[in-house]
């Protein structure tokens, strides 16, 4: 039983660590999804600011994979994974 309790620890601390994240800040703020504010909206055009505070990055094989939190990417064939705010 300890064997198998000291295996699953071992799989639990491996995991993270090679699955770990860095965030990467563009404002000083800690990890923080993208905010948006609309300051003006008719049926011809709509004005609004957007603030992403930064994103993730992730290494996978040889290449920094970034991600912003609670939004998705493009990952059509062929082309690069870029972040999506929409």
């Amino acid at each position: 039983m300890k064997k198998i309790s000291l295996c699953l620890l071992v799989v639990l601390f491996l995991s993270t660590v090679i699955y770990a994240e860095e965030w990467i800040s563009f404002s000083g703020k800690g990890e923080a999804s993208p905010e948006y504010e609309i300051f003006k909206s008719n049926s011809s055009s709509v004005e609004f600011e957007l603030e992403i505070p930064g994103m993730n990055s992730k290494v996978v094989d040889n290449y920094s994979r970034v991600y912003i939190p609670e939004h998705t990417k493009m990952d059509s064939t062929g082309f690069p994974e870029v972040p999506v705010v929409s």
